[in-house]
């Protein structure tokens, strides 16, 4: 189960070289590929998929405005502090969409 402290964690670790403006540096790429491995897990996790399957976004109880253009925008820019920014939005916004979600879904069932 990804929890936002996950996400906490690698952003401390990320934001010292984004502050250093070393985000493609070595060690920067393998936290930002980890940081969006781990959006994409989380992703799937809350969707309940095992594949990200573009077509079907629409079946998918959580899902952001424009994902799609904004995952191929993060795949394009995953080494450069807008594209780090983007993730970081994303993240967030699947934090509280997926919050939302689970409100609405305990509640139609009490």
């Amino acid at each position: 189960m990804i929890t936002k402290e996950a996400f906490i964690e690698l952003e401390e670790q990320i934001d010292y070289f984004a502050k250093a403006k070393q985000l493609k540096s070595p060690d920067a790429k393998l936290l930002l590929d980890q940081y969006f491995d781990l959006i994409e897990q989380y992703f799937k996790q809350i969707n309940n998929v095992q594949v990200i399957e573009f077509s079907n976004l629409d079946a998918y109880p959580v899902v952001p405005m424009n994902f799609e253009e904004r995952y191929h925008y993060i795949i394009a820019r995953k080494y450069h502090f807008m594209g780090y920014s983007q993730m970081k939005t994303l993240k967030s916004e699947l934090i509280k969409m997926n919050a939302s979600y689970q409100i609405r879904r305990k509640n139609k069932h009490s």
